[in-house]
């Protein structure tokens, strides 16, 4: 059984709807953490509301594959209308940014946050887990250092805060309480377990394939049979911000 448990909602400020859902998941259930998608029209309405609730951390979600990219001109993963270039439109699925370019559009994501919100985010993550695709590791792994902050982990490839790995893999109807206590149960230690709980409205309707699912998440993440669970198997419930720093 884990100790410690992270939750973590993606995708802040996507749309309103899904931003007040994640919101909704911290006040009434058990999401601890979330990260804000700072290209996005509702980012600051996001930040600006998580004002209001000072025990959720949060943090950046950095986009590369959705959207228009902060810093105008990068030719390596924008297509003609200066948009981000969707996975399915790159050979393999995956973009391949140039670092150079990628560095300044990701910082400038992370300086926004920083301007909104008045403080640093919590840690960083991805859409799309580009921030951990190895062509692009050295650039992550650069802002991490560069502002001190920790990053989402599939294995251990910063050592600056405690390693806590990510379970990634709740979709569609795997939002149940059985299949959220097994996960748990089955791992030891610190866990940050993903997630997209949302209201739906029709921006994320059209934006996302993943939708309806996102309301049966944020039921189960505020239902009381998981917020007993929690309580009776003596979990912590954590966000980033209280990792300690690794003084080597």
């Amino acid at each position: 059984m884990i100790n410690q448990l992270i939750v973590n909602a993606d995708d802040f400020g996507m749309t309103q709807a899904n931003t007040i859902g994640i919101l909704v998941g911290h006040s009434q259930g058990i999401i601890t953490s979330t990260t804000c998608m700072m290209n996005m029209p509702y980012a600051e309405f996001a930040l600006e509301q998580a004002k209001k609730f000072p025990q959720l951390g949060v943090g950046v979600h950095l986009v590369l594959t959705v959207g228009r990219p902060l810093v105008e001109g990068a030719q390596s993963y924008t297509d003609q209308n200066g948009d981000f270039i969707r996975p399915k439109d790159y050979p393999d699925g995956k973009p391949h940014a140039n670092q150079d370019e990628l560095y300044r559009e990701w910082k400038a994501q992370i300086e926004k946050f920083i301007e909104i919100a008045g403080h640093k985010p919590t840690h960083i993550d991805s859409h799309h887990h580009v921030h951990l695709l190895p062509w692009h590791l050295d650039v992550t792994k650069r802002l991490a250092l560069e502002y001190d902050l920790p990053i989402r982990q599939r294995e251990q490839v910063l050592d600056t805060y405690p390693y806590i790995p990510v379970y990634d893999q709740m979709y569609n109807d795997d939002a149940n309480y059985q299949y959220f206590t097994h996960v748990l149960s089955s791992y030891h230690g610190p866990l940050e377990f993903m997630c997209h709980p949302a209201y739906l409205d029709q921006r994320l309707y059209d934006m996302s394939s993943y939708n309806l699912p996102r309301m049966k998440e944020l039921e189960l993440l505020t239902s009381p049979e998981v917020k007993t669970f929690i309580q009776e198997n003596h979990i912590k419930l954590i966000n980033f911000s209280d990792l300690p720093h690794n003084h080597l």
